[in-house]
């Protein structure tokens, strides 16, 4: 049965106290960052992502620490696409010809609906490149696309700037702008 309960979300002060904040770990997103792709994916420049990742879980220790409540975009994204609805508008809205490709849709929304909850959350973020899609399902079309761009091409693009969150959407009170 599906999750039926309404969550509660706003922003009602810029300058109250922090009691809950989202945040988002650097990952696998952030590991195919390169010079050569950093300003196709909107991200100022590469990560060292071993330090990114200690300096992270160091500040939301310390948010933690002083009672503060953090979400983890990955948490939230895996418990979201485990309801049934909200995995199937995810993906109606993501898997599309023009991001995909006409000839791959079925293919890739058949394999991303056969993702456990976490890994599918792990891929929406941290993108889901030719090299990695399964060569048995893609045919033809996808070898082409392999044989063309390489490593560098994806099916779904990671998302690095999922890193700020405070740039993606803007909250006011019980509403939210995706920017």
């Amino acid at each position: 049965m599906a999750n039926t309960q309404s969550a509660s979300f706003g922003v009602h002060s810029e300058v109250g106290q922090l009691r809950k904040v989202m945040v988002c770990a650097p990952g696998r997103a952030h590991q195919r960052l390169t010079p050569s792709n950093c300003d196709a994916l909107l991200f100022d420049d590469v990560l060292w992502v071993d330090n990114a990742k200690r300096d992270h879980f160091d500040f939301m220790a310390k948010m933690r620490d002083r009672g503060i409540e953090v979400l983890e975009m990955h948490n939230l994204l895996a418990d979201t696409v485990a309801v049934p609805e909200a995995k199937k508008w995810i993906l109606d809205n993501q898997v599309t010809p023009n991001e995909v490709g006409l000839d791959l849709v079925d293919e890739v929304r058949s394999y991303l609906e056969g993702l456990k909850p976490r890994e599918l959350a792990e891929t929406l973020i941290g993108g889901l490149s030719t090299q990695e899609f399964p060569e048995h399902i893609g045919g033809e079309r996808l070898e082409l696309i392999r044989d063309a761009a390489g490593v560098t091409e994806y099916l779904l693009p990671p998302l690095p700037n999922t890193l700020y969150t405070r740039d993606t959407t803007c909250w006011i009170y019980d509403g939210v702008t995706l920017n």
